[in-house]
Order: C-alpha cells, then sequence, then structure tokens
C-alpha cells in the first residue's frame, strides 16, 4: 500500500489477481442464477431482465449465500491479507459481508453521505469495497479526504442548520469519485465522510463490502469487551496465545 497517499487521501485502490477476481464474482453470479432463474448474466445488464420490485429480495438470498460460503471468506482474506495486516494487524477481526445492486436511478439503494465513526462504529476499522463490475462516476462510491472531512464534521457539530443536503451542496467539488475497474478494489478508512447517490449510468452496480479492525483497537460501547467480541464480528482471526487467555479467566488475577 502507498501509505502516504492513504494517510494524504484516505484510501489506496488495490488491484486483486484475474484468477481470484473471477473467482469472487463467478461465485456471486453463480448465486444470482440460483434466485432468478436465469441461464445467462451479465451483470451491467442486470436492470434489463430482473425486476426492480424483486430486487430486494435477491440481495437478501446472495447476502445469506456469500457469507454462509467459507471459501468466498477465506478467498477474500487470502486476497488482502498483506493490505488487512498493514493497516489493523494479524490478530484482527471481521463483519459480515454486504452485498449491494443498484440499477439505473433505483434510489432503493442508497447510503448517503456519512462517517461510521459518527454512527456508533469504531473509529479503527477498516473498509473494503469490490466491485465486480466497471464502475465511475454515480456508479460508484465517493470520498472526501481527511482533512476536508474534519472540517465538514466539526462544521456539522457546530451548526445543527446544516444538513446532509446542504454539505451535498457546498463541497461538492470535495468529493472525490472513484474509477475502478473489474479487478480493482478499494480499502479506504470509514470515519472519512464518503458514500454514493442515485447511479445515473446505465449499467448496473454490483458490489461487496466488508470491514476489519485489529482485535485489541478499542470497541464502541455496545461490544462490550472482547470475551463477547463474536457476538459482533462473525469472523475472528486470534492467535494461540489469545484463544488461551479468552477460554481461562486468568486475566481475573492481574493486578
Amino acid at each position: 500500500m502507498d501509505k502516504n497517499f492513504f494517510l494524504n487521501n484516505g484510501y489506496n485502490i488495490i488491484k486483486i489477481k484475474k484468477n481470484d477476481a473471477y473467482f469472487l464474482r463467478s461465485k456471486v453470479i453463480q448465486f444470482i442464477k440460483e434466485k432468478t432463474k436465469l441461464k445467462k448474466i451479465n451483470l451491467n445488464n442486470l436492470h434489463k431482465h430482473y425486476p426492480l420490485n424483486k430486487l430486494n429480495e435477491l440481495r437478501i438470498y446472495v447476502y445469506d449465500k456469500i457469507n454462509k460460503d467459507k471459501k468466498f471468506n477465506k478467498k477474500i482474506n487470502e486476497i488482502f491479507d498483506k493490505e488487512i495486516s498493514q493497516l489493523v494487524g494479524s490478530e484482527n477481526v471481521q463483519s459480515y459481508i454486504s452485498f449491494s445492486i443498484q440499477y439505473p436511478d433505483d434510489g432503493t439503494s442508497l447510503l448517503t453521505l456519512h462517517s461510521d465513526s459518527t454512527q456508533s462504529d469504531s473509529v479503527f476499522q477498516a473498509n473494503f469495497w469490490i466491485p465486480f463490475v466497471d464502475v465511475l462516476r454515480t456508479k460508484s462510491m465517493f470520498i472526501v479526504k481527511p482533512s476536508d472531512s474534519i472540517e465538514i464534521l466539526n462544521k456539522m457539530k457546530n451548526s445543527k442548520k446544516i444538513t446532509i443536503q446542504d454539505v451535498h451542496i457546498k463541497y461538492k467539488k470535495k468529493m472525490k469519485w472513484l474509477k475502478l475497474n473489474f479487478g480493482e478494489a478499494v480499502a479506504f478508512t470509514p470515519n472519512c465522510l464518503h458514500g454514493n447517490v442515485v447511479n445515473r449510468e446505465k449499467t448496473t452496480r454490483i458490489s461487496i463490502n466488508l470491514r476489519f479492525k485489529n482485535l485489541y483497537s478499542p470497541y464502541v460501547k455496545n461490544v462490550g469487551n472482547l470475551k463477547h467480541i463474536e457476538n459482533f464480528y462473525p469472523s475472528v482471526n486470534k492467535k494461540l496465545i489469545t484463544t488461551i487467555n479468552l477460554k481461562y479467566p486468568f486475566d481475573d488475577f492481574t493486578k
């Protein structure tokens, strides 16, 4: 990873090996086929062949499938092993994998401008966003670099009159729209303001995203302590010494 670029801009674009990218996409296509009964699928043109009113059912179905698929999850960890370690360390926890489909001109799958840190999420998380199609402009996502995000968040904090709509208009030029080709992903800090808008392009966007954090970095209050972490993060990568100390309460006897 380009550490200086990440520190200044809040994200890095990562190239995925061709075979790995095709493996992940083939799994997603497989699950879409199972639910839609379509024989052939071009992800960019899914909106032409599957009705909008059934889209949420499809989202839920694929979400459930990819989160239960051990090979899919293992492959993601293999692909991003180096970046995960650089960002949060080798002992880490992983969130569920979110799945998104955004048809052209569809407003039902939006994440408006936001910072995860203002929504009771740990500030020590790293997000990975993996699109399965080429994305650009409104078919993609935007991010506001850290220094600008802090400026905007301070103004929002100090004035109840400023709305998200106001920020979208006033700070539109500070939003960096990410251009990614299939086979690329982005790792970013969700503390930076980010989000998407209605897809005004002519093709469908399909993507996944997930979060990682260090096992020992601070958690938000509703998580509690390490002994309850698996209630909130389904995948926990911990070393043997950590495992034994979580199993047996030796820390009860420390001063």
